[in-house]
């Protein structure tokens, strides 16, 4: 298993990073301490040959590689199941998890069923007989993993029906858009926002649903994420996705340049 995986049968805090590209970056990462990173095919131009490529790294780095496939809730209505057939593409080439957007809990279900599906051949694994597949499927049912993202109200509504599936592991709360959704633009503290994180965080725990949450993008120094990561730990997410590596690296590149330049100007 990679590092997620310890970090969840642990019962510890798990971290990861969104990134918009870049296999080389991945080793980096890994050697940072991050224990997932999450290249996105939603919002980005990686390719699935890239994606091999980001998956190949994390493996050869033990950094779990989670892959958020394209998939838009907002104008692909709730019955639209192209989701399906991204996400057997991204297992198939070695995604340990897979998260889409989603709209409805039919999505969901749909999206539950392809994480039993056998081909991971982007992983080198051929089974070629019977027990072999048998050994196999066993394998998949401890290493793949669905993440549905709740940042729709239609997902916020169906959250009783998607926490009730078999094979939920985990859920990840979309929490700039999920705050959008509640009629909060990036207002992350505020009490409906959090009522409702808390609401489905209880719902989760009674089913033992893992939550998952990003940090957002309105904390952009490093005090600001530890604080941020720290809230949403003591609100029970227990895995969180820190802000994009390059949101970050800007972030901390703007806070660089005016020290240097502060203290150049002062000598």
């Amino acid at each position: 298993m990679s590092r997620l995986h310890d970090r969840m049968n642990a019962g510890e805090l798990a971290l990861g990073v969104y990134m918009k590209g870049a296999p080389h970056l991945v080793p980096t990462l890994a050697k940072a301490g991050f224990d997932f990173v999450r290249p996105d095919m939603m919002f980005s131009g990686i390719d699935w040959r890239e994606m091999e490529e980001i998956i190949r790294a994390s493996k050869g780095t033990n950094i779990t590689p989670w892959v958020r496939i394209a998939m838009n809730p907002w104008f692909g209505g709730e019955d639209n199941l192209q989701c399906t057939v991204d996400a057997a593409r991204a297992f198939s080439i070695g995604a340990e998890v897979v998260q889409a957007s989603i709209a409805s809990a039919k999505q969901v279900e749909a999206l539950l069923n392809v994480t039993k599906d056998w081909h991971r051949s982007g992983s080198g694994q051929y089974p070629a007989t019977e027990e072999e597949l048998k050994n196999h499927r066993k394998k998949i049912a401890g290493e793949v993993m669905l993440a549905p993202s709740i940042e729709t109200l239609t997902g916020i509504r169906d959250m009783d029906k998607i926490l009730s599936f078999e094979g939920m592991k985990i859920i990840y709360i979309a929490c700039t858009d999920f705050a959008e959704q509640l009629g909060h633009t990036f207002d992350y503290d505020h009490p409906e926002v959090w009522a409702a994180f808390d609401k489905i965080v209880a719902q989760a725990k009674a089913k033992g649903v893992t939550v998952c949450a990003n940090t957002g993008y309105i904390y952009k120094s490093k005090s600001e994420n530890i604080k941020r990561v720290r809230k949403l730990y003591e609100h029970g997410a227990r895995i969180v996705m820190i802000q994009g590596i390059e949101f970050l690296m800007e972030a901390y590149s703007i806070e660089l340049l005016k020290g240097v330049r502060d203290e150049v100007g002062s000598v």
